[in-house]
């Protein structure tokens, strides 16, 4: 596969990615960024082929894998923001782990009869 394209591919599938995050599809964002990687992979080892031949890489498909960086920094941050939001949703949903139980933990920790309801527990 030749430089102009693996890059080609890698756009393509840049844009693809682009698209699912926008539209907040996991599947289809999963599907897309394994494939990202592959073309992002298939494109490197172009570029190494090209180096190892003494090919240096032409100034226009510089500007084009600058701006595919440009946009993987942009994707890097949206995923981290959208697993930010993901963990605060979650927490609002679901009680912290470190909670006390409403009833007894089952060993006897406390002096409690093991199964017991703290409100059921005398004060005494």
């Amino acid at each position: 596969m030749s430089l102009e394209e693996s890059l080609s591919a890698v756009e393509q599938l840049i844009e693809q990615v682009s698209t699912a995050l926008l539209a907040a599809d996991p599947t289809s964002l999963e599907k897309h960024s394994t494939a990202l990687r592959n073309a992002a992979a298939d494109f490197s080892r172009a570029l190494e082929q090209a180096a190892a031949r003494g090919l240096p890489l032409p100034a226009s498909l510089q500007k084009r894998a600058d701006a595919i960086r440009t946009m993987l920094v942009v994707h890097r941050e949206s995923l981290a923001r959208l697993a930010a939001s993901t963990d605060r949703q979650a927490a609002g949903l679901l009680p912290p782990s470190n909670a006390a139980a409403t009833y007894g933990d089952g060993l006897g920790t406390r002096g409690a009869a093991p199964g017991v309801a703290r409100i059921y527990r005398s004060a005494g």
